[in-house]
């Protein structure tokens, strides 16, 4: 494996800071980036920013009735990256059990997002 050029490491930091704006994200949700990235991106990017909002919901008391309501956004939007995943396509050759075994994931995430919100344990 190649060291990248300057060109390259330049292509790769513009495309880590794309990934914070809002446009990546439209752009992710309507399933026109890779499947890769709206894969990626749409579950764990988003939920490594989702779980410090859960953090400070469970230490600030006053911010309890909003867990469940947090979850169900969360889940919901995790339906929305599922359906992106449908439709974004492949950039390498990663083929269709890629995509479908990225799809199933997704779904997955969802299901337990929505499963485990207060909501299902009758709070």
């Amino acid at each position: 494996m190649t060291n990248p050029t300057e060109q390259e490491l330049a292509q790769i930091n513009a495309d880590r800071a794309r990934m914070f704006t809002v446009p990546f994200w439209k752009s992710l949700l309507q399933g026109r980036e890779g499947l890769g990235d709206t894969f990626w991106a749409g579950n764990y990017l988003a939920g490594l920013l989702f779980l410090p909002i859960v953090i400070v919901m469970l230490f600030v008391p006053m911010f309890y009735g909003l867990m469940a309501p947090a979850f169900v956004i969360f889940g919901l939007y995790l339906l929305a990256v599922a359906r992106a995943v449908w439709l974004a396509k492949p950039k390498g050759n990663s083929g269709k059990g890629m995509k479908i075994a990225a799809l199933v994931w997704t779904l997955l995430n969802a299901i337990s997002v929505m499963a485990v919100s207060p909501y299902s344990a009758g709070q």
